[in-house]
């Protein structure tokens, strides 16, 4: 039974008759086999399920269990051996090497339930990030990204690379309250690296402000998974998340520009 559906933080009247929509928050009032049924499902995201559903686990499967993780502990460190190196050229047999081994295997076998965690996977995301990352490196090799380095120089009036450092992290952080933020970093990385070349300078505090940059998404929901996440749980709008973010933001604005030059000189 729908007991409430809210959207944008907006609870709407007669929930039986509305149709749902992505993003929606619902209350619901089931039994045991709705858990059952829509637990693992990627269509609900359950924010409170009262007792939680644990399926039965059958002995073979925690000795399987315990038996990868005694593999990739020991595959880990032998891996790093340099007669495994010389057995296995070109392979890097290191941790994160056996930890993706060991999840496929306890996916295969069923160890645990995939379906639990893939469907917190957002592959647009992942292929925005991807796209990014393309786009970066065709900016770099087209000349783009030279280009737009001597524009955003020739704004900043062939002054001190502090203001260039101030232009790319405000620029960085408008592109990443709009999109994910390793597309805003991937994004402003060549641009970074072409300005600091033409200025002659070290593109050390250039990097590390465009990862601040990039990670202070405070003044929109749409720029972090997290912000959108806590905006249905919260029934918060949009302009909450400028009320709240914009402060946030000048602030890491400010700090990042009075402390990165002290740490990583030009």
């Amino acid at each position: 039974e729908i007991r409430e559906i809210r959207r944008g933080g907006v609870a709407l009247p007669a929930p039986e008759s509305q149709s749902f929509r992505e993003g929606d928050t619902l209350v619901l009032d089931t039994d045991g086999t709705f858990i059952r049924t829509w637990g693992d499902s990627s269509v609900f995201l359950m924010l409170s399920n009262g007792k939680e559903y644990k399926p039965l686990c059958p002995p073979w499967k925690k000795w399987l269990a315990l038996a990868l993780l005694t593999l990739m502990i020991a595959g880990a460190t032998f891996g790093s051996f340099p007669f495994m190196q010389r057995l296995l050229p070109g392979i890097r047999l290191d941790m994160f090497f056996w930890v993706a081994v060991v999840t496929v295997l306890m996916a295969c076998f069923g160890i645990f339930p995939a379906k639990k965690y893939t469907k917190f996977i957002s592959w647009d995301i992942l292929v925005t990030i991807a796209s990014a990352l393309a786009i970066s490196r065709a900016m770099t090799n087209s000349g783009l990204a030279d280009l737009i380095a001597e524009h955003l120089i020739a704004l900043s009036g062939n002054v001190s690379p502090l203001v260039v450092l101030a232009v790319l992290y405000i620029t960085t952080n408008l592109i990443t309250e709009l999109i994910t933020n390793n597309a805003a970093a991937a994004f402003a990385f060549p641009i970074a690296l072409s300005a600091s070349e033409q200025l002659g300078v070290n593109p050390m505090p250039f990097f590390v402000a465009i990862c601040i940059a990039a990670s202070a998404s405070f003044s929109s929901p749409i720029g972090y998974q997290t912000n959108m996440i806590v905006q249905g749980i919260g029934n918060y709008r949009f302009r909450d998340f400028v009320r709240a973010g914009l402060p946030l933001n000048l602030i890491a604005f400010v700090l990042t520009m009075a402390l990165v030059p002290l740490f990583w000189q030009f």
